[in-house]
């Protein structure tokens, strides 16, 4: 059965999404598409991901009310170490010790326009 938005098909009989700005793929396998970026977090992106080449200093851009993102950083075998701009505000407001880890899970959300607060969960493999 095909689901509709004041009678606009957005899912059609196949799972098939339909008439979505910026959307594609099958019901079944809907996610959002992940952005590589270098060093600049953008709010409007949902999923990021980063692996740094060097040591590197992040800005923000986008930053609205509500808006949440997650970046997914690998700090390379070589370790190399992030900085993250002062809008961004850690958990227990303590910066993770990125050299603990390799791969990062990082949440943020926009607590207002100006200011980020942010999780991070480590991995290595």
């Amino acid at each position: 059965m095909a689901i509709k938005v004041s009678s606009t098909t957005v899912i059609d009989d196949s799972r098939v999404l339909q008439t979505i700005a910026g959307a594609s793929g099958t019901y079944t396998s809907f996610y959002p598409s992940i952005t590589a970026i270098s060093t600049v977090i953008n709010m409007t992106k949902p999923v990021m991901s980063c692996t740094l080449t060097s040591n590197a200093t992040f800005s923000s851009s986008n930053r609205d009310q509500g808006r949440n993102s997650v970046l997914v950083l690998d700090t390379n075998t070589s370790g190399f170490t992030p900085t993250f701009p002062s809008e961004i505000t850690w958990a227990n407001d303590t910066t993770p010790t990125w050299s603990d880890n390799r791969y990062w899970h990082i949440a943020m959300w926009c607590w207002n326009n100006t200011d980020i607060r942010a999780a991070a969960v480590g991995y290595n493999s």
